[in-house]
């Protein structure tokens, strides 16, 4: 099991009542947990709309214990179509990051009318058009737009076509040879120490049989290099027998591990597919590799050993870790919508009782992520509130068909209940003091700002309209006005706050600023004198 319970999760566990008080309670929840009954509290509507996908079990596994529930608010998203192909009929698959002021996209669909990509193989001098492949292969996608709800257009897109959303960028096609010389298909992608990672599903043949699961990298999620020697990181466990493989990759990064959550047809006794999950150090998944079974991760060896334990009843799923939660949450298509299931970091039990999310489009569902795979803070109470953002597709039955948008907030988390979560949640935002100025949190201590325009720019992640409830927080150290800001002989600039500590800059830039704005003096100290003044956590 990777870390500990949290101390929101041990607060709220110490609030429940006895066992017999609940009774009738704990019945309940167990029960809609196992019929995949999710249409009560914590379920989102969306007048109109209805799911044609076939119904699945939202879990395989009933909560050990009664789940708090989230409250479902904010609906949004609509019947626009945010994104299409040439043949916007195949499109499905899509995975979404948040990049500064951005919504970038990926997704699967086909080659005819987009405009086609050269990718590398790793060790490869030469970019390859990969011309073999047919009009009918599928493809990755590539599209941004400032928000969720689109429109997404590719690099080289009509001004006609960016209007309405239909055009795209293909980034990654079939290669010469290997496992993903017919299709590639169902991106996951993260971003971490500035490396991009593209997991994928590939194959020989029809893309229903054979499946494999690949991984490239690349600079700016456009131009891709096969990574692995352009090999598979995941086999199908049992690969002589028949059926679609494994694939369908969704990668979240946490704590140094890259968890993979997959599927595979060939070792799901009893069920058409199951979800799985490995974890590793390595993005390649070529050592220290761990599969999570009845009793935890353990280690395994490689990526081909047996499936012991699925973690949803699904054909096609997507993960992130939520940071208010303290818990991941996988999102996958049931008989009523996108079901959220909430599991804890070792996969013990679940922290709170499933969401549905419904509205348009009904297969493949994408979440909007941020680089590492996680979920969005809210811009408006990162303490108790998760914005829930999905990209699904609605295909070949639906007369406009394409990928389409919807989202949910889910309230009622007591993220800020403990002091260690609070510092944790708020970090990189200021909100009002009681002292008519400005607190900021920055790497677990609190800075009373005197002026609010200062506090706006060393505020990384934002300002709150309202000061959140604070469990025994103090001041650690004041920015009053006309705090010194110094600046070294070699370019390097900070702050002098009133307890004697250094506060770096992030960039150089803010300090003329923040001078400016604070009615602050800037001045030169020599290397003798910036060595003497002990170091802060950066600011801005």
């Amino acid at each position: 099991m990777l870390g500990g319970v949290s101390g929101r999760t041990r607060t709220a566990a110490t609030r429940r009542a006895p066992v017999l008080a609940h009774a009738l309670a704990l019945l309940l929840a167990v029960g809609l947990a196992v019929t995949g009954c999710t249409t009560v509290e914590g379920t989102s509507t969306s007048p109109g709309a209805s799911s044609t996908s076939p119904s699945q079990q939202p879990d395989a596994e009933a909560p050990s214990e009664f789940a708090a529930r989230l409250s479902v608010t904010r609906h949004r998203g609509g019947q626009r179509v945010i994104a299409a192909s040439g043949a916007p009929a195949t499109d499905h698959g899509a995975t979404l990051l948040r990049e500064g002021n951005s919504t970038r996209l990926w997704w699967c669909g086909r080659t005819g009318g987009t405009k086609r990509a050269g990718t590398k193989r790793a060790g490869s001098k030469h970019a390859s058009r990969a011309s073999q492949a047919s009009r009918t292969s599928t493809v990755i996608l590539h599209g941004s737009a400032r928000s969720p709800g689109g429109p997404f257009t590719g690099a080289g897109g009509t001004k006609r076509g960016k209007k309405s959303g239909a055009t795209a960028s293909t980034v990654l096609s079939g290669g010469k040879r290997g496992f993903d010389a017919a299709h590639t298909c169902d991106p996951s992608v993260i971003k971490v120490d500035g490396v991009y990672y593209l997991y994928y599903t590939g194959t020989t043949g029809k893309p229903s049989t054979g499946n494999a699961i690949g991984v490239a990298t690349s600079k700016d999620g456009l131009r891709w290099r096969r990574a692995n020697g352009g090999a598979p990181i995941v086999r199908p466990a049992q690969p002589k027998r028949n059926g679609y493989g494994a694939g369908r990759p969704a990668v979240v990064h946490l704590d140094g591990w890259f968890y993979l959550l997959f599927s595979d047809s060939t070792d799901s006794p009893g069920k058409s597919a199951g979800q799985y999950l490995l974890r590793s150090r390595d993005p390649a998944f070529r050592k220290q590799v761990q599969a999570i079974g009845a009793r935890g991760f353990r280690p395994v060896q490689g990526t081909g050993a047996s499936r012991t334990r699925s973690i949803a009843d699904a054909a096609d799923a997507d993960l992130m870790w939520v940071d208010l939660l303290d818990a991941f949450a996988i999102a996958h298509q049931t008989g009523t919508g996108t079901t959220l299931t909430f599991w804890d970091r070792g996969f013990n039990e679940h922290p709170n009782a499933p969401v549905t999310v419904r509205g348009p489009g009904s297969d493949d569902p994408g979440l909007v992520r941020t680089l590492a795979g996680h979920a969005l803070r809210s811009e408006r109470d990162p303490c108790g509130a998760v914005p829930v953002d999905l990209v699904r597709a609605a295909r070949a039955t639906s007369k406009r068909p394409g990928l389409r948008h919807v989202g949910v907030d889910l309230g009622g988390a007591p993220g800020c209940a403990d002091r260690a979560d609070a510092l944790r949640l708020l970090d990189g935002y200021a909100f009002p003091s009681p002292e008519h100025t400005m607190d900021l949190i920055v790497d677990g201590e609190l800075i009373r700002v005197e002026r609010r325009s200062v506090a706006t720019i060393l505020a990384s992640n934002g300002v709150l309209a309202r000061r959140p409830q604070l469990p025994g927080i103090g001041v650690t150290a004041r920015l009053n006005s006309g705090a010194p800001v110094l600046r070294s002989r070699d370019g390097q600039t900070g702050l002098l706050l009133d307890d004697g500590r250094l506060w770096p800059l992030r960039m150089p830039a803010l300090a003329k600023r923040i001078a400016r704005r604070n009615e602050s003096a800037v001045r030169t100290a020599g290397d003798i004198a910036w060595g003497t003044y002990p170091v802060a956590s950066v600011l801005g």
